[in-house]
C-alpha cells in the first residue's frame, strides 16, 4: 500500500525563490527582492555622500571668510609688524639655550648646597603638613579678640609641641644630610611654632651656605652670565618701537571689527581710512630698520665675546648650537627689515594665498587678541607621526599573532587567543586614555630616568603625555583589526599552494614563511592600511594623552621626536568645536579639517581595497 502523499506546505523562502512566479500588482517578485537588497546596499553610499555634503556645506565658506580676515590683518598693519616680529621670535629660543647653558654651568658648583638646603626644607614641610591642624588652631587662638585665656594657650602650645615632636621623630634623614645633621634638624623642628617666625638654625645656615656658593658660582662663570644677560637685553629698544606700532595696528583692527563685526551692516560711524591709519607704521620704516641693525650688531657682539668654555659638556653643546643658529637668525632679521619698503597694505589677498596659509601654515592660533591663524601642518604632522608609530608597534604583534593562531596553534589555543584579542575592541577608548594618563605615562617617564638608558635620545623625557604614549595605546586598539584581517588573508591562501609545498617536501616553517605568508602579503598589507585608518581617526585617546601642543615637532631631536607632545586632526575638532561660535572662521576651519580628515580616511581605505583586489586577482 502506497504511503499517502505529503500535504506539508512549502516554505515561504521556497515560494519567494521559485523561478516562475506570478507578478504581484504588476511587479515581478524576483525583481522586487533584488531591488530591495540593492537599495539596502546603497544606504552606505548615500550616507557617505550626505556626510560629505554636510561637511562641504559648513566648510565651503572658510576660504572667503579667512580671506576677509587676512585682508583686515594686512590693511590694519598687523602683517607689517609681524614681518619683524616673526623672525624676532627666534631670539627667545636662543635665549632659552643660553639660560640652560648658564644654569647647567652654575649647577656644577651649586648642586650640593642646593640639594642640602632643599632636603632640609622638605623635612620642615613634612612636619608642617602633619601638624597643620594644631598650627591652625593655635594661630586662631593667638589672633582671637578678645585674647584667649592663658590656660587655653598653654594647652594649645603643649599640643603643638607634642605634635611636632611626634612628626619630627618619624622623619628619615635624607642622603644629602649627615646623620648628625639629621638628628640636629629633628631637635630643631620640634620647636616649630607659629609664634616663632625664624627658620630653624640649621636650615638658616644651609640657606646662607647656598647663597654664598651661588654667589661664588656666578663670579666663576661671570663672563657667561653677563653674556646671557646682554643677549637677553639686546632687542629691548627694538621691542619698544615695535610694541608702539603693534598697539596702533591693534587699535585700527579693533575699529574695523567694531564696524563690521557680528555679521551686521556697518554702523554710521566714520569708516576706517586705511591709507591714513597706515602712515604711522610706514613712516617709521627707517627707524625700525635702524633698530633691527642695532639689535643684530649687539647680538653678534655678545656672541663673539661669549666664552667657549662652560661647566658641563651639555652647556658647551648648547653654546655651540646657539652660535650655529645665530647667523641664520640675524640674516633673517636683516632680510625682514629690507622687505619693509616693498610691503603694501592695499595689495589684495588672493585665494591662493589663503589656501597656502591654511594647508601649509605652521601655526594654529585661536582666540588671539592679535590675529587668529589656522595652519594645517602641525595637526597633520601630529596625526601622521602618531599613526605611523602606532602601526610600527602594532604590525609585528598582530601579524605574528595571526600567523601563529592560523598555522601553529591548536584548536584550544585558537579558542582562547582569538576572543581575547578581539575583546580589546570592547574596551572604551576613554578608559584607555585614563590608563595612559595615570599608568602608562608615568611608567614611560620612570623608565626614561634609568641611568643605563640615558644613551637613548631625549632620555630622560620631560613630558609624560606625548606622541609615544598615545601611539602605544592606539597600537593596542589597532591590533584586533589588523589581527583579524591578517588571519583572513592567511585563510584565503588556496589549498593547492599548501599541497604543492608538501609535495615538494617542504617543512612546516618553510611552507608558512615561503609560501603562505608571501601569498597573503597583499591581504596583510591591506590589514596594516586598515589598521592605520583605525588609528588616524581615533579621537579620545590622542586628546587625553598626546599632550595637545600645537606645534610642528622638533625633528632635530632625531628619534627622540616621538617623546614630544603633539596635537592631531581629530583632537583639535573634539577640543574646540563645542567652544566656537557657529559660522565663524574658527568654526569653518574646523570643518575644513574634518573634510581633509574625511578624504584621508577615504584614501587609506581605497589603498587597502586596492591591495585586496590585487590579492583576489592573484588568487584567481
Amino acid at each position: 500500500m502506497k504511503a499517502p502523499a505529503s500535504t506539508s506546505r512549502p516554505s515561504l523562502g521556497s515560494l519567494l525563490l521559485k523561478k516562475q512566479q506570478r507578478p504581484f500588482l504588476g511587479i515581478d517578485k524576483q525583481r522586487a527582492i533584488r531591488l530591495f537588497f540593492a537599495s539596502n546596499s546603497s544606504v552606505a553610499i548615500i550616507v557617505l555622500v550626505l556626510i560629505m555634503l554636510f561637511l562641504l556645506r559648513e566648510g565651503m565658506d572658510f576660504l572667503p571668510t579667512y580671506r576677509h580676515e587676512l585682508e583686515t590683518y594686512r590693511r590694519a598693519g598687523l602683517e607689517f609688524c609681524d614681518i619683524i616680529n616673526r623672525p624676532l621670535a627666534e631670539h627667545q629660543a636662543l635665549c632659552s639655550k643660553l639660560r640652560r647653558a648658564a644654569s647647567a654651568s652654575l649647577n656644577t658648583l651649586t648642586h650640593t648646597a642646593r640639594t642640602r638646603r632643599d632636603a632640609a626644607y622638605e623635612l620642615m614641610r613634612e612636619v608642617e603638613e602633619e601638624t597643620r591642624l594644631q598650627r591652625a588652631i593655635l594661630s586662631d587662638a593667638l589672633a582671637q579678640i578678645p585674647a584667649a585665656s592663658p590656660e587655653k594657650l598653654t594647652r594649645l602650645r603643649q599640643e603643638m609641641r607634642a605634635a611636632t615632636t611626634l612628626a619630627a621623630a618619624r622623619l628619615q634623614t635624607p642622603a644629602a644630610l649627615t646623620p648628625e645633621e639629621g638628628r640636629r634638624l629633628q631637635r630643631e623642628l620640634t620647636l616649630l611654632n607659629p609664634e616663632v617666625p625664624e627658620l630653624p638654625p640649621l636650615l638658616a645656615a644651609l640657606s646662607a651656605d647656598y647663597i654664598r656658593v651661588d654667589r661664588e658660582a656666578h663670579a666663576t662663570f661671570k663672563p657667561l652670565v653677563d653674556a646671557v644677560e646682554a643677549f637677553e637685553a639686546a632687542p629691548d629698544a627694538l621691542h619698544t618701537l615695535l610694541d608702539a606700532m603693534k598697539k596702533h595696528a591693534r587699535e585700527t583692527k579693533a575699529h574695523v571689527t567694531e564696524l563690521h563685526g557680528s555679521g551686521k551692516e556697518p554702523s554710521h560711524s566714520k569708516p576706517v581710512d586705511f591709507d591714513l591709519s597706515i602712515v604711522p607704521l610706514t613712516s617709521g620704516i627707517t627707524e625700525l630698520t635702524a633698530k633691527v641693525e642695532e639689535y643684530t650688531l649687539l647680538a653678534q657682539k655678545t656672541a663673539d665675546t661669549m666664552p667657549a668654555a662652560a661647566g658641563t659638556p651639555q652647556a658647551v653643546a648648547l653654546l655651540a648650537e646657539m652660535r650655529a643658529r645665530l647667523p641664520d637668525h640675524l640674516a633673517a632679521m636683516r632680510q625682514a627689515a629690507a622687505s619693509l619698503p616693498a610691503w603694501s597694505h592695499s595689495k589684495p589677498v588672493s585665494y591662493l594665498e589663503v589656501a597656502i596659509a591654511f594647508f601649509l601654515g605652521d601655526a594654529w592660533i585661536t582666540n588671539s587678541s592679535w590675529q587668529d591663524f589656522f595652519g594645517f601642518v602641525p595637526l597633520l604632522t601630529g596625526s601622521v607621526l602618531i599613526a605611523l608609530i602606532a602601526v610600527l608597534i602594532a604590525t609585528p604583534f598582530s601579524v605574528i599573532a595571526a600567523i601563529y593562531t592560523n598555522q601553529f596553534a591548536s584548536e584550544r589555543e585558537q579558542e582562547f587567543i582569538k576572543p581575547v584579542i578581539e575583546f580589546i575592541q570592547a574596551i572604551p577608548s576613554v578608559v584607555l586614555g585614563f590608563i595612559g594618563i595615570s599608568l602608562l605615562g608615568d611608567a614611560i617617564k620612570g623608565v626614561s630616568e634609568w641611568g643605563w638608558l640615558q644613551w637613548i635620545p631625549s632620555f630622560p623625557i620631560q613630558e609624560r603625555l606625548n606622541m609615544f604614549n598615545a601611539a602605544c595605546l592606539l597600537a593596542l586598539m589597532a591590533v584586533p583589526t589588523m589581527y583579524s584581517l591578517a588571519e583572513d588573508a592567511l585563510n584565503n591562501v588556496p589549498r593547492s599552494y599548501l599541497d604543492a609545498s608538501d609535495a615538494l617536501g617542504a617543512t612546516k616553517l618553510q611552507t608558512v614563511f615561503r609560501v603562505i605568508v608571501p601569498a597573503a602579503k597583499s591581504g596583510i598589507a591591506a590589514a596594516v592600511l586598515l589598521g592605520m585608518g583605525r588609528v588616524i581617526g581615533e579621537t579620545m585617546v590622542v586628546l587625553l594623552v598626546a599632550g595637545n601642543r600645537i606645534a610642528i615637532p622638533d625633528f632635530s631631536a632625531g628619534p627622540g621626536v616621538v617623546f614630544q607632545p603633539a596635537h592631531t586632526l581629530t583632537g583639535i575638532i573634539a577640543q574646540e568645536l563645542g567652544e566656537v561660535s557657529r559660522g565663524s572662521a574658527h568654526w569653518q576651519a574646523l570643518f575644513m579639517v574634518g573634510i581633509v580628515l574625511f578624504l584621508i580616511s577615504l584614501l587609506v581605505n581605497w589603498c587597502a581595497r586596492a591591495f585586496v583586489r590585487r590579492f583576489e586577482l592573484a588568487k584567481s
